[in-house]
């Protein structure tokens, strides 16, 4: 495990001194990680009530542990992370707003513990299907996350159901969640 330690760093360190201006762009597909059942859930009948009727928040992605390059700490800094998420959204009947959200954390916390890293707002209408695609960056947090040996996520969906009318009903299926990763040399 030592040597496959040290030849990822070895490799880490090569890539930097070849690349452009020193810096080493990686792109990881999260959502490769992301069991295919997961990726997508339906949701309802949420009935109309007062005010609409929550459902709380639902775990599409529940605590996945994504696998990073090991030992790229101690070659790199990183210098900023991007993360895109992409959702289909399809309301079938009713009105309503889902309220996605992904969570990141180290390897000793549960994703949930933590504040989320993006959160999107997603507008509901019978038998609307909607593609939105989210992308957050400059966020420390993450940033520092993706120097671990590992890391872990979670995609909620949490939807309100109309005030009056139809039940809401519809689905939401995981399309992006993708990963870019800036590093440069770390400083001597």
């Amino acid at each position: 495990m030592r040597t496959r330690t040290g030849i990822l760093a070895a490799m880490a360190a090569l890539l930097l001194a070849g690349c452009g201006d020193h810096h080493l762009v990686l792109r990881v597909d999260v959502l490769s990680y992301v069991d295919p059942a997961m990726r997508w859930a339906w949701f309802g009948p949420v009935p109309p009530a007062p005010g609409g009727l929550a459902t709380g928040e639902q775990a599409l992605v529940d605590d996945e542990t994504v696998n990073l390059v090991e030992g790229m700490g101690s070659v790199a800094e990183v210098q900023s992370v991007e993360i895109t998420l992409g959702v289909i959204v399809r309301d079938s009947t009713g009105t309503g707003v889902d309220t996605l959200r992904l969570y990141a954390s180290d390897e000793d916390t549960h994703p949930l513990a933590t504040a989320p890293v993006l959160q999107q707002v997603v507008q509901l209408q019978p038998g609307v299907t909607d593609t939105v695609s989210v992308t957050v960056a400059g966020d420390r947090r993450l940033a520092e996350l993706f120097l671990e040996r590992m890391m872990r996520i979670s995609v909620t969906s949490s939807g309100r159901g109309p005030e009056s009318g139809e039940a809401l009903n519809g689905s939401v299926e995981l399309s992006t969640l993708e990963a870019v990763i800036i590093a440069g040399r770390k400083a001597p």
